[in-house]
């Protein structure tokens, strides 16, 4: 069942990155007149390494000074975005 857990596990990190961006959306388009002052309101990441913004919504490194924006979980093989601390699949710290 380890190739079915790996399934499993990216199609949860997929969804759960897809509501987290629908939510986020979703505050900074109520919030844009105060957040933004009339600016876009689009959300970005920015690089933890250079802070280039990033407009992909799931890329794996930066297009300004390579760093990987991801991380993988060891034992499920699912990716997450830079900063995620545990894997939501079996609870692994990532690194």
């Amino acid at each position: 069942m380890g190739i079915l857990d790996g399934i499993v596990g990216k199609v949860q990190s997929d969804l759960e990155w897809k509501a987290g961006q629908a939510i986020t959306e979703t505050v900074v388009k109520g919030a844009g007149g105060v957040l933004n002052k009339g600016g876009s309101s689009t959300p970005t990441n920015n690089c933890p390494k250079c802070k280039k913004a990033i407009p992909d919504p799931r890329p794996k490194f930066c297009g300004g000074c390579g760093a990987a924006l991801t991380v993988s979980c060891k034992k499920c093989n699912v990716e997450y975005p830079v900063g995620t601390g545990f894997c939501t699949g079996c609870g692994g710290k990532l690194k």
